[in-house]
C-alpha cells in the first residue's frame, strides 16, 4: 500500500512540476479584450502580465525596439500616473500583429477588440466605433477616455525616411488627459505568454511505467 501511494504522490509531483492538468496548460493570463479604464495594477499582475518597459510622457528619442525587447506572445500598452495604483488606461494585442505594424496616417487595423495604428506620427489604440485623426497624435474624441496615444519619431531624431515609427516621443494623451511633457504621468508596456504547454512526448510513457509497476506490485502481493 505504501508503494502504491508512493507512486501516486510521484506522478502527482510530476505534473505539477511539468505545469501539466488535462494533457495542456496555459499561462495564468487575464486576457482584456477592447480599451479598459481605471484597471489595477495589481490585477494586471497578477494575471500575468509583467512589465518590459517604463518610461514618462516627456521622454523623447526613445527607440522604438526598446519598448518591446523582451516580449512574448501578447503585449498590453497602458498608463498611468506615477504613483497610482491603477491604470488609466490599457489595451492588448498579439505582439507578431503590432511589432511589426507600419499603418498609413489616420489608419488602423481592428485587433482584440480595439482599432490599432502605428507610424512615423504617434503610435497607440482607439476604441472599435472611433475615428482617429493623427495631427500627428490622434487628437479626435477630445473627451473620450478610450483612446491612448504616444508621439513617435517627432523629437530629436527627426522623421525616419519611410515615416516608421522608429521612435518613442514626448506626450500625447491617455484617454482625455493631454500630457504633452508630462513627467507624472508613465508610458508602460507589459508583456504576457498565452500559449499552450504540451504535453512532453515521455510523459505518456513514463506515466504508463509507473502504472505497470503498481500492477505489478499488487500481483506479487496478491499471489
Amino acid at each position: 500500500m505504501n508503494f502504491v501511494k508512493s507512486m501516486k504522490t510521484t506522478v502527482a509531483a510530476l505534473i505539477v512540476a511539468t505545469g501539466l492538468a488535462g494533457g495542456s496548460a496555459s499561462a495564468a493570463t487575464v486576457n482584456y479584450i477592447g480599451p479598459q479604464n481605471d484597471v489595477a495594477v495589481s490585477d494586471v499582475l497578477n494575471g500575468g502580465w509583467s512589465v518590459i518597459y517604463k518610461g514618462f510622457f516627456s521622454d523623447t528619442d526613445v527607440p522604438i525596439a526598446n519598448l518591446f525587447a523582451g516580449a512574448g506572445d501578447q503585449i498590453m500598452l497602458a498608463s498611468r500616473r506615477v504613483g497610482s495604483s491603477t491604470f488609466d488606461l490599457l489595451a492588448t494585442i498579439d505582439s507578431a500583429t503590432y511589432i511589426p505594424l507600419q499603418t498609413d496616417r489616420s489608419a488602423t487595423i481592428v485587433a482584440n477588440g480595439a482599432q490599432w495604428y502605428k507610424n512615423g506620427y504617434s503610435m497607440g489604440f482607439a476604441g472599435l466605433t472611433d475615428r482617429i485623426r493623427q495631427s500627428s497624435a490622434d487628437t479626435s474624441g477630445r473627451f473620450e477616455r478610450d483612446r491612448m496615444s504616444w508621439h513617435t519619431d517627432v523629437g530629436l531624431a527627426g522623421r525616419s525616411p519611410n515615416n516608421e515609427a522608429s521612435f518613442l516621443s514626448f506626450g500625447y494623451r491617455s484617454g482625455d488627459n493631454y500630457l504633452n511633457s508630462a513627467a507624472n504621468w508613465e508610458r508602460v508596456v507589459l508583456t504576457s505568454n498565452m500559449t499552450p504547454v504540451p504535453v512532453p512526448g515521455a510523459l505518456p510513457l513514463l506515466l504508463g511505467g509507473l502504472g505497470g509497476l503498481v500492477a505489478l506490485r499488487r500481483r506479487k502481493k496478491a499471489a
